[in-house]
């Protein structure tokens, strides 16, 4: 991971290899700019022919003689908040990867926790696929730049600040490194000794048999595969030992090939990523405890292979579900609502939850309604749809309410069992799916259902996440928890 370190001012002696100033709109120079201008160098690069305009995402890095001087954009000071001080350090960060530049010293005239803002930026995009699934490194995605150095007016609370966002930081990390593995290493063996690491951090770690506890859509998801399906609880336990828990539930179908109804050959590659669900989860759960957030939580991570075989689920099967309603499978390639519902009524069962979050990369009828941009978010509670709505706005992973009503019953409707589990109507998948889990959630539990289908994966760089996974949901998430401990 990308060194942080804060210090009270610029270092004095020695030039820095490279220094990064501030500029706002219209070529304003703020104070260490002015200050570094003595000799007109800054004024003159600002005068050069370019596209530098001082916004939000505009570098340019300037080669002197006594090292690189790097101008940074910050943008209009009135809309410098910290989904935006994160967009400029994320943006200097992927401008000056791969520049040859080692280490940066900040002098960007922001508070001492702005400043904790902006290096969290800078950490979140600077997460790449692991190096260990290439027999060498490929020397034209080498990354050069490996330290920060962030001039602060009181570095001790820029890092008290950045140390509970660094936490976050740490977790996207691991999620997006769970998102890009192969299913040939994460088969649900492989997800579950992945999630060892979270007892070192005081988090409960239970396998439940899907067999044994009567998840009997989950198992006939998974019984294709020659890896068993699982159900692993993740509790983590920093509240009163009488609050209800906030829960998580992800879908983790660390490889989808659609079963019986196998999916088209192309892009089939991308659906060891359907795990994206669990991995935010998982990576909010390891950010929490690493915060030593003081709440109670579980993550709930369905998990299981979707393979054809000999053993596999058939369309037209009927399984009764833990929750007792008999379910119609007229699709296996809409598994993931299967294996959701089951853990949905589980988890509101032994749990006791206060409330109920679910992820999942559900539904390709979410991406075609909103694109890659925001996230579908169905529930019936007003008001945790709005607290999920800003915390996504705020944490730069956008939501957009969909609905979920019973005008979807007539299409669920089966004639031989209590419901189907798809419907292709007229009306998106993503609704039917949605309206399918709600009645396998208890009535008067506050729930939301997520569908991450978009947005667990980016297929163009970004400020926080170069193209591949994005690890959507962790942030909001943990947003969500610390509106729960304040209020």
């Amino acid at each position: 991971m990308l060194t942080i370190r804060f210090v009270p001012a610029a270092e004095s002696g020695k030039a820095p290899e490279a220094l990064a100033l501030g500029v706002a709109p219209g070529g304003q120079q703020l104070a260490s700019a002015r200050i570094a201008d003595a000799d007109g160098l800054v004024t003159r690069a600002l005068a050069g022919r370019h596209r530098f305009k001082g916004d939000e995402d505009d570098v340019l890095p300037v080669l002197t003689a006594s090292g690189w001087l790097v101008l940074v954009g910050m943008g209009p000071p009135e809309e410098r908040d910290a989904k935006r001080l994160r967009r400029i350090g994320g943006n200097l960060f992927a401008e000056l990867a791969d520049s040859g530049i080692v280490r940066l010293d900040l002098s960007l005239d922001v508070s001492s926790e702005d400043a904790a803002e902006l290096a969290y930026g800078m950490c979140l995009r600077a997460w790449r696929p692991p190096a260990r699934y290439r027999s060498k490194p490929d020397p034209d995605e080498a990354w050069s730049l490996v330290e920060v150095v962030v001039a602060t007016p009181d570095p001790a609370l820029a890092e008290a600040r950045f140390s509970q966002l660094a936490a976050v930081a740490v977790a996207s990390a691991w999620a997006r490194d769970l998102v890009v593995a192969p299913g040939n290493e994460l088969n649900p063996d492989g997800f579950c000794r992945q999630l060892d690491r979270l007892a070192d951090l005081g988090v409960r770690v239970e396998q439940v048999d899907p067999r044994q506890a009567g998840l009997t859509l989950l198992q006939a998801v998974g019984q294709g595969s020659s890896i068993p399906p699982r159900l692993v609880m993740l509790r983590w336990q920093g509240g009163e030992r009488e609050d209800g828990p906030l829960v998580f539930v992800g879908k983790g179908i660390t490889f989808d090939s659609g079963g019986i109804d196998i999916k088209p050959w192309e892009d089939m590659e991308e659906m060891k990523g359907d795990m994206a669900g669990a991995a935010a989860v998982a990576g909010t759960i390891h950010a929490l405890a690493a915060r030593h957030a003081p709440v109670n939580a579980v993550g709930v991570l369905v998990i299981a292979e979707n393979m054809p075989s000999g053993r596999a689920t058939r369309p037209g099967d009927v399984v009764k579900s833990y929750a007792g309603l008999s379910v119609e499978i007229v699709d296996t390639d809409a598994e993931g609502r299967l294996a959701l519902a089951d853990a949905l009524a589980f988890a509101a069962a032994t749990c006791r939850p206060a409330l109920m979050v679910d992820l999942a990369t559900l539904t390709g009828a979410v991406e075609v309604s909103l694109g890659r941009h925001r996230a579908g978010l169905f529930t019936a509670d007003d008001a945790l749809a709005e607290t999920l709505f800003l915390a996504g706005e705020a944490e730069d992973e956008p939501l957009w309410r969909l609905p979920l009503t019973d005008a979807y019953d007539e299409a669920l409707k089966s004639s031989i069992a209590d419901l189907r589990n798809c419907s292709w109507g007229h009306d998106p998948d993503a609704l039917h799916a949605a309206r399918f889990l709600q009645h396998f959630v208890p009535d008067g539990l506050p729930w939301a259902h997520l569908d991450i289908a978009g947005t667990s994966e980016a297929e163009e760089d970004g400020p926080l996440a170069a193209e591949g996974p994005t690890g959507f949901g962790i942030r909001l998430l943990v947003h969500l928890v610390e509106d729960r401990c304040q209020g």
